[in-house]
């Protein structure tokens, strides 16, 4: 298939950009939010493929891009496509009485995920020093050790929500620990994370506002301690790292810390990585041939997750925003048009991906789009992967004979337009 071309061919050909109104029905029909485009929706994804590879959706107010090569041709080109307001931390939906509580400014300071270069560039540069492979590396052992103590609180009992008792609290102890948190105060900033995140994404009702509003506060105040206890006395944690200069003397602003240590590590280490863990172990458990593959040969772990990442990522996509008119997929696009960019879609089409229904952990080509994919390529990829891996060796060493409870309901739910998961998992074993 033709790739679009990286330097984007604008109105100067003689054409005009194609306004919503012109493009083909079918976008129109897509609600990721509710009803079967959430519970599954890859039958849709292939129609968009073949019939509308660049469609108008009105609810977004986004063209769909479902096609693969057209996805990354936009994600390796930032001087055509801006990522600013990917996601918004504006007050201005809250209540007066929760915008009262939280202050001027936004609720959170921008994050790279919604920063173009030369900013992004400069918050990426700073933000590696925490996250070299070597690093990584070293959180192995704790990573084991916290998915070993989670079995143990439940390995007794036969059933369990799996999301509820591991997947969920499982990557939070993970980045908190990371980070430097006491583990006493765990509990307490994953609610006040969950608040945070709330405001920015969800529908709160009026009446909730002002309590989430006060643990936002309450959480800025928490870091803004941290931050300064680590400037005070450094640790072997991502906190220290952080707050270090660099030779130069260049350093992350006091906002800008807050929106790392409390908005993006959280965001990226904790809520995306649980959600990928329930609904890989779902996936695997769903088609008990699978899990009994990786039982008998558990160095197919690795390969087999990153399947999993592409059959049913939990990020559905991303959001771009043409810099000028540009060109996607051969059709021409205004300036200023809102791009979704549907990493579902692109995981598996077919002009990317032999057979690309089929699960395969032998796959050779395993270039998914979940940790999307240019300058904007997840750091804490390594971090995530590693976490997979452990939490799924560890389940299948010491609970080998899991199975799905018939019948349940897995509460597929997004509330955030970039990131879809499920509400619970429930699972049981024969207790020896």
């Amino acid at each position: 298939m033709a790739k679009t071309p990286p330097h984007p061919p604008g109105a100067s050909e003689g054409r005009k950009p194609l306004s919503a109104d012109q493009c083909p029905h079918l976008g129109r029909e897509y609600n990721h939010f509710a009803g079967p485009h959430l519970e599954n929706p890859y039958p849709f994804f292939e129609q968009l493929r073949k019939e509308a590879p660049v469609t108008f959706n009105p609810m977004l107010g986004m063209w769909l891009i479902s096609r693969y090569d057209d996805v990354i041709s936009v994600l390796n080109n930032p001087t055509a496509y801006s990522s600013a307001g990917v996601a918004t931390t504006s007050v201005d939906r809250l209540t007066p009485e929760a915008q009262a509580i939280l202050g001027p400014g936004p609720i959170i300071h921008d994050s790279p995920l919604n920063m173009d270069p030369p900013v992004h560039t400069r918050m990426k540069r700073l933000l590696q020093r925490g996250f070299t492979l070597a690093k990584v590396s070293r959180q192995e052992e704790r990573v084991r050790q916290l998915t070993n103590a989670l079995i143990d609180g439940f390995i007794h009992e036969g059933r369990v929500d799996l999301v509820q008792r591991f997947t969920h609290p499982l990557p939070a102890q993970v980045i908190l620990n990371m980070v430097g948190v006491p583990q006493e105060d765990v509990e307490k900033v994953r609610r006040w994370s969950g608040s945070l995140f709330g405001l920015i994404f969800a529908d709160i009702p009026p009446t909730v506002q002002p309590a989430m509003a006060r643990d936002v506060v309450e959480y800025r105040n928490y870091c803004t301690q941290l931050i300064e206890q680590r400037r005070r006395q450094p640790q072997e944690d991502l906190t220290s790292d952080l707050v270090q200069a660099e030779p130069d003397g260049e350093a992350l602003t006091m906002p800008e810390l807050i929106s790392l240590i409390g908005g993006s590590l959280l965001a990226a280490g904790h809520e995306t990585t649980s959600a990928q863990l329930s609904i890989a172990v779902k996936n695997l458990l769903e088609h008990p041939e699978r899990w009994q593959q990786l039982r008998e040969d558990r160095t197919l772990i690795p390969k087999a997750l990153e399947e999993c990442m592409r059959l049913e990522g939990v990020a559905p996509g991303m959001v771009r925003t043409a810099i000028q008119d540009v060109e996607v997929g051969g059709v021409l696009l205004p300036k200023g048009s809102r791009l979704f960019l549907v990493y579902g879609s692109a995981n598996r089409d077919e002009a990317h991906f032999k057979d690309p229904e089929h699960f395969d952990p032998h796959r050779e080509n395993m270039q998914h789009l979940n940790f999307s994919r240019g300058i904007h390529f997840c750091l804490g990829a390594p971090l995530a992967r590693l976490e997979l891996r452990v939490a799924l060796e560890q389940l299948i060493e010491r609970i080998p004979g899991m199975r799905l409870v018939p019948g349940q309901d897995y509460g597929y739910h997004q509330e955030m337009l970039i990131l879809r998961a499920i509400r619970q998992l429930q699972v049981e074993w024969t207790v020896s």
